[in-house]
């Protein structure tokens, strides 16, 4: 980042003129006024200008009441109602004040809009809106809505970007002994987004975690190459993400809804860009505490020896690990058979129990935690105490030795070592750490699981560019697709989807719609059986849940049957279906049944995925997923991770070891058409694949498309649709 692009952002958080503009002469709780007083309490030593039509004294400071007495300010703080924002930041830009932070509320999206424009037009940069302001407490400047929040944070290398501002005042209340440089309150992001910020943290000398509350991701790419300066940087990012998106919500017309959701993506693009994602804020908190003091690549895989004194808290260490993901370090013979020699009547296993042996005592603790550091399979050392702030003094005591012990080989051992109280109640302040202090107490052991699991997983790579694929449509063929879906919302109709997945070379099984049950018979007589009859209905997705199809009609009296008992089923079921018909399809073999699907936010990408298919598959909930489009090798990788994987490899030998060319090929292509329309399709899938077992062929027996929401004009409801991407791509 050059320092042509760290200017606008070192005005807004190191501002040597700040201009207050919407604080009021009658009301002291204005938000205005507590800007002020935070400045002049929170110690800025730059100049503090009020800007006020009708002039006078506002908490101690004679007001401008020109804007042409602005000029010169690096940053104008702007709390007017809403409806006069916009022509206050048009007054500040004439005058040259090219910074705005916005901190007032109840925006129209037509409003935030034209902030954003207004940004883009003018050069302004503009932070916010709806937002609580910029903390830098190294410089002791409190840009801040609310009086008194967050004022005596000790300065550190902490920063927390937060679109919430509550969220960030959460977090940063909740970790134990760590220090700050910035904490961030981005509120709507119409200019400035969190990959700016990042970006300007990544070069900034006195940061050195960065933690991100996000509700929305509004700049993918930039986010990811944010990341990847902080990483160079030697920097970890950690993220909590919170809520979900309306294409979430969307996508449940697909199986792919519950199988994949925004969710979905917002996890597959994180793991993508080497972002680890927090449950809430008692994990994240605990994240930073770690990473605040801990060197994040000592903590390679994240294989962790628990050490624990009792052996209660040892099987319970065992279970939340289980549930967390968390990796446990599994003892090599060598130091089992140490450890039992200090031990002699327990079974060395992690987590252990170094309490647990009738000879234990605080030399045998000592030398039981020697051995576990020394251990070639351990990357951390984790000690289980009880450090909660309900202790006693003599509770408090009786665990001194332990934590002396701890300490001392945090300062012998080649691992790094770490404290979890067994509790997530906050910590004795006497177990705090000082903010220069080597070794954390993370508050609860569930939370400290996760704090390893999130260090250790501190290692994307963003994303790889990949070269388009002759087998997918060419640029212009694609912008035809996207032209003719135009004005669609909701499920695509049989032809049209038809004709979107044959453009990509996905070809389902041949079938036919028809309207009179006569015309189905004479199809099938040219066609042969057996065949499958389904009803066609765009309002019915999920077609056997109503009756609506049969299978293995094997021939003309079959077929009659079955016709009338789907459309008693369904009308029965869905009387206020459209029905259009009932579909005629060959049937094909029995086989394996699989399920590729994608959903997409247009805002950060599609996550494809792929698992076991057919009426289970959302029972049987195996689906692996991954950014959109993907390599024929990282398609692979994808089905390697699932239970259909082991199917395909004769599991028990049921059938030959299959051959997944075919199903790899078809993941690639429908990987890269979910890319190419993701602000046009917002979920989709084929399901079930039919994978014959001797040849590894693969047939699309159903498939469902789902078009983006739409407002009146024919825009997607989300947000504009940008051009297509030429010739490139992420990988994951």
């Amino acid at each position: 980042m050059s320092l042509a692009d760290l200017i606008p952002l070192i005005t807004l958080v190191s501002p040597r003129r700040v201009v207050v503009v919407g604080a009021s002469s009658t009301r002291t709780d204005a938000t205005g006024n507590q800007v002020l007083r935070n400045l002049r309490n929170g110690g800025f030593t730059g100049r503090i200008d009020v800007l006020s039509r009708t002039g006078g004294t506002i908490e101690g400071i004679e007001a401008l009441s020109d804007v042409s007495e602005a000029a010169g300010a690096d940053l104008a703080v702007v709390t007017l109602r809403a409806g006069a924002v916009l022509p206050a930041l048009h007054d500040l830009a004439a005058v040259g004040v090219t910074a705005g932070l916005v901190m007032s509320v109840g925006f129209t999206p037509d409003e935030i809009r034209a902030i954003k424009d207004f940004s883009r037009d003018s050069g302004m940069h503009i932070h916010g809106p709806n937002c609580m302001g910029l903390i830098n407490v190294h410089d002791r400047t409190m840009l801040w809505a609310d009086e008194g929040i967050l004022a005596d944070l000790p300065a550190g290398n902490v920063a927390i970007v937060s679109q919430s501002g509550s969220g960030a005042i959460f977090v940063a209340r909740s970790t134990s002994g760590v220090g700050f440089s910035h904490i961030v309150s981005t509120g709507n992001e119409a200019a400035l987004t969190t990959a700016d910020y990042v970006r300007y943290l990544a070069e900034d000398s006195r940061t050195g975690v960065i933690a991100l509350i996000l509700e929305s991701v509004y700049d993918s790419d930039g986010l990811a190459r944010a990341v990847e300066a902080a990483r160079e940087a030697g920097k970890p990012v950690v993220a909590l993400k919170v809520g979900s998106s309306d294409s979430g919500r969307a996508a449940t017309l697909a199986h792919t809804g519950a199988m994949l959701s925004n969710r979905t993506v917002i996890d597959a693009y994180m793991e993508q860009i080497g972002v680890p994602l927090l449950a809430d804020y008692d994990e994240l908190a605990a994240a930073i505490d770690l990473l605040a003091r801990v060197d994040w690549q000592a903590i390679g895989a994240g294989r962790t020896a628990i050490v624990t004194l009792s052996g209660g808290q040892a099987a319970l260490a065992a279970d939340l690990a289980e549930q967390v993901g968390a990796t446990l370090a599994r003892f090599s013979p060598e130091t089992q058979r140490r450890l039992e020699e200090v031990l002699p009547d327990m079974h060395a296993i992690n987590p252990l129990d170094a309490w647990g042996s009738a000879d234990a005592d605080d030399e045998t603790f000592r030398r039981t935690l020697q051995i576990v550091s020394e251990d070639d399979g351990v990357d951390v050392v984790l000690g289980v105490i009880d450090a909660q702030s309900s202790l006693s003094a003599i509770e408090l005591e009786y665990e001194d030795d332990i934590v002396d012990a701890f300490t001392l080989l945090n300062a012998e051992a080649d691992v790094p070592v770490l404290l979890a109280s067994s509790s997530s109640m906050t910590v004795h302040p006497v177990r705090v750490p000082a903010t220069d202090a080597s070794i954390p107490v993370l508050r609860g052991l569930r939370n400290a699981l996760t704090a390893v699991r999130a260090a250790a997983r501190v290692s994307g790579q963003g994303p790889r560019l990949l070269d388009r694929p002759s087998s997918v449509p060419s640029i212009a063929i694609v912008e035809e697709i996207r032209d003719s879906l135009a004005r669609t919302s909701g499920v695509l109709d049989r032809d049209s989807m038809r004709r979107v997945l044959g453009a990509y070379g996905i070809s389902p099984v041949s079938s036919h719609s028809f309207g009179d049950v006569d015309e189905a018979v004479r199809w099938c007589e040219r066609n042969g059986y057996p065949v499958v009859a389904k009803i066609d209905s765009p309002d019915i997705t999920h077609r056997s849940d109503v009756g609506g199809v049969a299978l293995g009609l094997q021939d003309e009296g079959q077929l009659r049957d079955a016709w009338a008992a789907i459309l008693e089923s369904v009308h029965r079921h869905r009387p206020d279906a459209d029905i259009r018909g009932i579909e005629v399809q060959r049937q094909i073999p029995a086989g394996i049944e699989a399920f590729l699907g994608f959903v997409s936010d247009p805002d950060i990408g599609v996550a494809v995925g792929i698992g076991i298919g057919g009426v289970l598959v959302e029972l049987l909930d195996d689906v692996e997923y991954a950014i959109a489009p993907l390599s024929p090798e990282s398609a692979h990788r994808l089905l390697d991770g699932t239970r259909l994987s082991q199917l395909l490899d004769g599991f028990r030998n049921l059938h030959p070891v299959v051959d997944v060319g075919s199903v790899v090929n078809l993941l690639v292509k429908l990987s890269w058409m979910a890319d190419d329309l993701k602000d046009t399709l917002a979920a989709g899938d084929l399901n079930p694949l039919i994978i014959e077992p001797a040849t590894g062929a693969a047939f699309v027996v159903d498939a469902l498309l789902v078009a983006q929401e739409r407002s009146g004009d024919g825009v997607p409801a989300l947000r504009q649709v940008p051009a297509l991407r030429q010739g490139a791509a992420a990988d994951s």
